[in-house]
């Protein structure tokens, strides 16, 4: 008699083929990935001028934000802390090393096991949500600001289960190459937010927003399911968590696990915090977080993964001359295009808030508290970047514990130097805490580094780092004089709000694009071969 929860998978049939959900070439699955985050970053930013402009940032995107705290928290440590570190690679092994039989059995056992435990989890958090929202924030809420803090956190909890869902296929679809999901799921989510702000901000209000983020994260998942069909993956019904690979998934995940709990505590920690300072401080804080994400995302984690495998190789054969220079390497082209982007956001910060979120419900108040939390988060940006690097560094070495300590000492300085100074700052305390959380580590990383790493160069590093850091600087100041001249110029002041910011804004980034190149090229530390890598990197078919 056929095992019940084999007996799919030995019954399985070739999927049938597909032109638009197949495995796919590194080139091509490079450019999918790149072209689909570009235009999802793009996507967030239409997502929050749309938000701005129908509720501002007020009590309503407060509670918007709030209740969406408490879910997104629980996906990103539940599920996010285990897929991304070690399901990964453990199921990758799987697939090379054993039978589809056996690789799929493990991958469905992980798959019931997390997602049966996340929906639990959820379940009880939803019940008990009125009660989490008093110890969490505090306990004289009015009761219309609780009644919709609970029931957004509702809805979001609903749409967190279809995204956590979506993160294990995803991490099924990698591993066989299939790259179409990945990317069509970056471009469905914040549509489905925009359109329902759109066409239900009236009759919904603020919860218009939460049902459209709902709808979004199931048509994620959806798409993912679509995908997986594509694939050998055959999913059954196997429950066994003490099964050998499922098991290894989990502490392997440990070190992320808790570094993911860091990270989320620091926003409910913000959370918490704003509640007694001006209305729409929390929602200000998110809006200038997305801004700074995109640098990061685009200049910073992109080279990252693209490093992480040749460090991960040399550190395994104990090349550590060939690991320093990919360090070496990676510092230099990361900060070569996050320090200009950093502190020209930083310097411009006021124009880019303005001329994206400004206008309808969004005004100079709002603009201006908002711009004032970007410019601390936006020195923040190299940090951030390199942040991602050196943990991937000692990553390769097999040390997933250090990072986490280091986090550790940062989050502790971080949460620290938000709540002392909420009081006088505001939420610009947050963004300024997490500069200096930062800037902590990078410090602890560097040497932390050399202590593991004695071939890592440390004097070239920082050699090239204050080099660039210079030219940077020296463009900053350049831009905001020139900035500062256009704000007095009086043929600017007959000018529209909105035409202000656009000129100021493209003035300063083409002046400032303009010095900056020129400085690393006459101080001979310009790096323009990074183009032509990130262009090889996506084109290539091999």
């Amino acid at each position: 008699m056929k095992n019940p929860e084999t007996t799919p998978i030995e019954e399985h049939q070739p999927p049938k083929k597909s032109r638009i959900f197949s495995p796919r070439q590194a080139g091509v699955a490079a450019l999918l990935v790149t072209v689909a985050t570009l235009l999802s970053t793009i996507l967030g930013l239409v997502r929050d001028k749309v938000m701005a402009h129908y509720f501002g940032a007020n009590l309503d995107t407060d509670f918007y934000n709030y209740g969406y705290t408490i879910p997104d928290t629980l996906q990103n440590i539940l599920i996010m802390g285990v897929t991304s570190s070690s399901f990964i690679p453990l199921f990758s092994e799987y697939v090379a090393n054993k039978s589809r039989e056996e690789a799929n059995r493990m991958a469905s056992a992980f798959m019931n096991v997390t997602l049966g435990f996340f929906i639990v989890v959820c379940l009880i958090v939803g019940i008990f949500m009125p009660q989490i929202a008093d110890v969490w924030l505090k306990r004289d809420l009015t009761p219309d600001a609780k009644e919709a803090i609970v029931g957004i956190a509702r809805i979001f909890l609903v749409g967190q289960i279809a995204f956590g869902l979506s993160k294990i296929l995803s991490g099924i679809l990698q591993t066989h190459k299939h790259f179409t999901a990945y990317a069509l799921a970056l471009l469905v989510y914040n549509p489905a937010i925009i359109l329902g702000i759109i066409f239900f901000h009236e009759s919904a209000g603020i919860y218009s927003a939460a049902y459209g983020a709902a709808i979004g994260a199931c048509l994620v998942a959806l798409v993912n399911i679509l995908d997986t069909l594509r694939t050998d993956y055959q999913h059954t019904w196997n429950w066994d968590w003490r099964e050998e690979g499922v098991k290894r998934i989990f502490v392997l995940a440990i070190p992320n696990f808790l570094n993911m709990a860091l990270l989320q505590t620091i926003f409910l920690a913000y959370s918490r915090i704003s509640m007694s300072l001006a209305e729409g401080s929390y929602s200000a804080f998110r809006y200038a977080l997305n801004f700074e994400s995109f640098p990061v995302s685009i200049f910073g984690i992109s080279f990252v993964t693209a490093i992480f495998p040749y460090l991960a190789e040399n550190a395994s054969k104990k090349n550590f001359v060939n690991f320093n220079y990919n360090i070496q390497n990676s510092i230099k082209q990361i900060l070569f295009l996050t320090l200009p982007a950093g502190l020209g956001m930083a310097v411009l910060s006021h124009e880019i808030i303005g001329l994206v979120l400004g206008g309808g419900k969004f005004g100079r108040s709002e603009i201006d508290m908002t711009a004032r939390i970007l410019f601390f988060y936006a020195l923040a940006v190299p940090l951030e970047s390199l942040w991602y690097l050196f943990a991937r560094a000692f990553y390769a070495c097999q040390d997933t514990w250090t990072p986490f300590w280091y986090r550790l000492i940062g989050t502790v300085v971080n949460l620290s130097i938000s709540y002392f100074f909420a009081a006088s700052m505001g939420a610009t305390s947050f963004s300024l805490g997490l500069f200096v959380g930062f800037f902590l580590q990078i410090i602890l990383f560097t040497f932390g580094l050399k202590r593991r790493v004695p071939e890592f160069d440390l004097n070239s590093g920082l050699l090239g780092a204050a080099k660039l850091t210079a030219c940077a600087m020296a463009m900053s100041v350049v831009v905001f004089f020139a900035n500062d001249f256009l704000l007095s110029a009086p043929w600017m002041l007959t000018r529209s709000d909105r035409l202000q910011y656009l000129i100021r804004l493209l003035s300063g980034m083409g002046l400032g694009v303009g010095v900056y190149f020129s400085l690393t090229y006459i101080f001979k530390c310009a790096d323009f071969s990074v183009f032509d890598r990130v262009l090889g990197r996506i084109l290539k078919r091999k």
